[in-house]
């Protein structure tokens, strides 16, 4: 079988590598596409601050289960599944309270450890998370992003029947959206200066779509949230010009939850978050809920899936998808890798 191993940056290697054995409580999953993320790509750049070479990426993933440890239960064969790619201790208070996803020894599958760009992985049974075998398994692809979402929206205690704005339209930013409609907030905002990413916003049901390059947000919070304003802002764009911005439109007691990938420090004008009672939330992937929850929104038709697929590259064009990427950021909502088609 075949892996793809980014050994440098710019750098990927398709090694053939001999077929996994599995524990008794672990699964073979032969694994149908792998979504490329924007981890992924900081780390095909060399830019990653929690990696090394080499590694296994991957982590957005549906895949079907070729066989089952003697111990593994609620798992068959045929089934088709997807995977939480974080490994965590069990052992820590944040593992102890439910919060795995800061575990104090977190390690996540395709970063920091081997994850799922390869055609056949093993995986202990306890990470998988079944789909329904009617479900698109390129819709099952988006699940992991979808998860972030909703543990986005999650963070903020309030979100329900809340005004919310989501900064960025990106794949994060739409999938934060969607999950705030599915979890009941009142009215979704979403903004951005890439036209394309709104008006892809708009065909996924979201409220209001800002092109800030065109239209205040405070000019557009005034008249889409009204005098309320917005109870929870979410940042997806990981900016320094958008958290400007977002501490400039916060609400006084409103909520601001960072789920955007920052590269670099940041300065905070902290009096300002003093002052108006701003409450700020960290937020790191997701728990085991809300994958959960993700799989039944797409399942339930609650979240639009259609046109969130760019583009689908053999297995053997990985290296052309991460360059495609490159070229064409503006463009990209979500290329996928097709890693049992060997074509190229």
């Amino acid at each position: 079988m075949l892996r793809a191993n980014l050994t440098a940056p710019f750098t990927i290697e398709l090694q053939e590598k001999s077929i996994p054995e599995i524990t008794d409580s672990d699964v073979l999953l032969k694994i149908h596409y792998v979504g490329i993320c924007g981890s992924d790509i900081q780390m095909y750049h060399g830019k990653h601050k929690y990696m090394t070479f080499p590694v296994v990426f991957g982590h957005e993933l549906p895949a079907s289960i070729v066989k089952t440890g003697k111990n593994v239960t609620g798992f068959a064969a045929g089934d088709l599944v997807t995977v939480e790619p974080q490994i965590y201790c069990g052992e820590c208070y944040p593992c102890r309270s439910g919060r795995f996803n800061v575990c104090e020894r977190l390690k996540v599958q395709g970063v920091h450890a081997d994850g799922y760009m390869a055609q056949l992985v093993v995986v202990d049974a306890k990470f998988l998370h079944k789909c329904t075998r009617d479900m698109n398994p390129q819709q099952v692809a988006l699940v992991e992003p979808l998860a972030v979402g909703v543990g986005a929206v999650k963070r903020a205690p309030n979100y329900k029947d809340a005004n919310v704005l989501v900064v960025g339209a990106g794949t994060i930013g739409n999938m934060t959206a969607q999950a705030a409609k599915a979890l009941g907030a009142a009215k979704v905002m979403v903004s951005d200066i890439n036209g394309k990413k709104l008006a892809l916003a708009k065909e996924c049901g979201i409220d209001v779509a800002v092109n800030v390059a065109e239209t205040s947000l405070t000019d557009a919070i005034e008249t889409h949230f009204g005098m309320r304003k917005a109870d929870i802002i979410i940042d997806a764009a990981a900016t320094r010009s958008g958290f400007k911005s977002i501490l400039e439109v916060a609400r006084r007691s409103s909520s601001v939850v960072i789920t955007g990938n920052y590269k670099d420090p940041l300065e905070v004008e902290m009096p300002l978050i003093q002052r108006q009672e701003i409450t700020l939330y960290g937020h790191m992937m997701y728990v085991r809920e809300d994958f959960a929850d993700a799989i039944a929104f797409i399942r339930e038709g609650k979240i639009h899936t259609d046109g969130f697929i760019t583009a689908v590259y053999p297995f053997r064009k990985t290296l052309e998808a991460f360059r495609y990427i490159d070229e064409f950021p503006n463009d990209v909502m979500k290329i996928l890798v097709d890693v049992q088609n060997l074509e190229g």
